[in-house]
């Protein structure tokens, strides 16, 4: 099953899985839960400051409109309130006096009087709270405030700039600490993702490939991060700027704010349709983003390749459908996204052409309800009408930037998604829970009735029995295709047999553990793999902690010492390049065998390595194995017949099966027909 099979299974999936992996990542940020904290912190100081810039508008309108000054200003509110609090008294007093009248206790004239009276007590508990506020206010007003009106809106504005900046203060606060987060639970995931692609089995890995192991590491990684940015931060912060706004709107006039939201409801099924269709392109541009990877690491992996049969410009078309496709739907992603931001902000339309079509007939009219509906409960000032449309206002602008988090949120969610899915796949080739020990070196290497397809029905080895004592040697020849390279992947256990099994000292391959079985085995193929590192640490690779003298021993034994010191610039501190891109092919297979024969294994693996080394390098490996013979089991295959020449029993590979070869002359016939057949198939 490939990426995108595995993308198409994921967008059958319920939203709640898929928000459930997000918050497994989410949950990777409590070990930096003191930033979280102090991040949060910042967002209520973002959003009170926010709300308390506009809400600071109202004095600023009263005292300009009014020429007054604020110490003014705030006497003539407590005597307001005052009077109003009296006449809410004497009302009540006069409502309850009339209820104890009644002579009937259970009369309806009776509880509808006391019902009366305990509203009108509620409403003077808040008029006496007005109040109380105004009061608290005097000392600060008198002590800080001018009395002349110019300086006191000076000093207001200047007290608003400096608000501001203490706001954008915190808010860049809010945004390195959430980034930190997002940005080290971003590098965790990437490690787990490399992890995974490092203990996973052949199987899985051919599920994936390499350009699916990128895409996650680079592209999807991203998306998830800005998701969890979105969610640590913006989510979090948006939100309380538009509820510090509500709250200012409600304590002006809570009725009239109910009469503006009325198109809320339309407004969040149109976002939930946009988000829902978000959700399946964030799916799609994953897809794809993974199948151009894979076209980009394909083509410059086999460059050679490509300039070679001049398929330079059929690779670039190649990519160029691929980024193509990934253009297509990133388009999309972007037409949706800014779909959402013109509904979100006719929520804010609707809300404030709502309330200035209800707050003017109000404050025109002087009127408390509208439609026989009570709204307040005395007129509106101007000035608190044009401040309650400021909390309007200002709620816009956080639900404006709203609309893109909620993408970025549901773009992370798949991420997250594909991510888990990736690192949830459970791996075939494991270590047991109990792993069962093997002497060392060990005696016996036995394969038993092996039979081996990596597709289903179509077996490679069939039924294949082989005992390699301790010791031997061993050679296995046969056509391309016939499993030689199978029967490595088995003995190093990239792979597990479907019937039959492996094992040394009769111990089970399976029953030992993967590391234990590996540091037994060394493994030097056609296709040699070096690391863009010097010379030395590629040959120390397998031991990293081995002297610089043993490095250069093992170069010896493998007859690259020479060229290593007379060819190459800076010696065993030469740079090799991406894959060895500066050694000749012949130089790259000597220095993999030396890293092989560092590591002093007991079973040594050689997969045509000699086939690009001239005839006298050959014969000097062929003496440093002869040296080896007898101390360690050497497994080669290869059709060269000096090397053939070192082997205690030759097998032929025939139809998934294994022929041994009575004699080294017949092994070297075989040889001979087998490249013979292969010459007359490529004729």
């Amino acid at each position: 099953m490939r990426p995108t099979q595995l993308i198409r299974r994921t967008s059958r999936t319920s939203v709640s899985v898929t928000m459930q992996n997000f918050i497994r990542a989410l949950k990777q940020a409590i070990p930096y839960w003191r930033s979280i904290v102090f991040a949060a912190f910042c967002s209520f100081a973002v959003a009170s400051l926010w709300g308390l810039n506009i809400g600071a508008f109202y004095p600023i309108l009263e005292v300009t409109i009014g020429g007054k000054s604020m110490q003014t200003w705030v006497d003539e509110e407590i005597a307001r309130y005052d009077q109003s609090v009296t006449n809410l008294r004497e009302q009540s007093l006069a409502l309850l006096e009339k209820a104890e009248s009644i002579q009937q206790p259970d009369s309806e004239q009776r509880r509808s009087l006391r019902a009366q009276y305990f509203a009108l007590e509620k409403e003077l508990d808040r008029e006496l709270a007005k109040k109380k506020s105004y009061q608290r206010m005097v000392p600060w007003v008198k002590n800080w405030i001018p009395s002349d009106p110019f300086s006191t809106i000076a000093i207001l504005v200047a007290a608003l700039i400096a608000s501001t900046l203490v706001k954008h203060f915190f808010l860049i606060a809010n945004e390195v600490l959430v980034g930190r987060v997002a940005l080290n639970i971003s590098r965790n995931i990437r490690m787990q993702v490399f992890d995974k692609a490092m203990h996973m089995d052949r199987a899985n890995y051919a599920i994936y490939g390499t350009g699916g192991f990128t895409a996650s590491i680079t592209h999807t990684t991203d998306m998830l991060t800005n998701g969890l940015m979105s969610t640590l931060g913006a989510a979090m912060r948006e939100p309380l700027k538009v509820i510090a706004c509500l709250l200012g709107a409600a304590f002006i006039c809570w009725r009239l704010l109910l009469l503006s939201v009325l198109v809320a409801p339309v407004v969040g099924l149109l976002l939930y349709m946009i988000t829902k269709r978000l959700r399946e392109i964030s799916r799609t541009e994953l897809s794809k983003a993974q199948n151009y990877h894979s076209v980009m690491l394909e083509a410059l992996g086999n460059i050679n390749t490509v300039q070679t049969f001049q398929m330079e410009d059929y690779e670039s078309q190649r990519f160029g459908k691929a980024t193509q496709a990934v253009r297509d739907f990133g388009l999309k992603f972007v037409f949706y996204t800014s779909l959402s931001k013109p509904v979100i902000e006719f929520l804010g339309l609707g809300m404030l052409g709502t309330t200035i079509v209800g707050g003017a007939y109000l404050v025109l009219n002087q009127e408390t309800q509208i439609l026989g509906i009570p709204i307040c409960s005395e007129p509106l000032s101007v000035s608190a009408l044009l401040v309650f449309f400021g909390m309007l206002v200002g709620v816009s602008d956080p639900l404006r930037k709203l609309s893109a988090v909620y993408s970025s949120i549901y773009a992370g969610s798949i991420a997250a998604d594909g991510l888990y899915g990736m690192l949830d796949h459970a791996n075939q080739i494991a270590s047991p829970a109990q792993p069962t020990p093997v002497s060392k070196p060990h005696h016996s290497l036995e394969l038993q009735d092996v039979t081996f397809g990596y597709c289903e029905g179509q077996n490679v080895l069939q039924n294949v029995s082989l005992q390699i004592p301790f010791g031997s040697t061993v050679a296995i020849v046969g056509q391309n295709g016939t499993g030689k390279s199978t029967i490595i992947n088995l003995l190093c256990r990239f792979y597990d047999p479907q019937v039959g099994s492996l094992a040394l000292d009769d111990v089970d391959l399976r029953q030992m553990s993967v590391e234990d079985l590996r540091s037994r085995i060394a493994l030097v193929n056609q296709q040699t793999e070096l690391f863009d590192r010097t010379v030395s640490d590629n040959i120390r690779y397998g031991r990293p902690d081995a002297t610089q003298e043993e490095v250069v021993q093992a170069a010896k034994r493998a007859h690259a010492h020479e060229f290593i010191t007379t060819r190459l610039q800076d010696g065993y501190d030469t740079l090799v390049g991406q894959n060895g891109g500066k050694l000749s092919g012949g130089q790259r297979q000597r220095i993999a065998l030396a890293r092989a024969l560092l590591c002093d294994p007991e079973i040594l693996i050689l997969d045509e390595a000699t086939s690009q080394i001239d005839m006298h390098s050959e014969q000097l490996i062929r003496e440093s194995l002869e040296e080896l013979q007898g101390q360690r089991t050497i497994i080669i295959i290869t059709h060269r017949e000096k090397l053939l020449e070192l082997a205690d029993r030759v097998f032929e590979l025939k139809h998934g099966q294994l022929v041994e070869m009575q004699h080294a002359s017949k092994a070297k016939h075989a040889t001979g027909l087998s490249n013979s057949s292969s010459s007359k198939s490529a004729a």
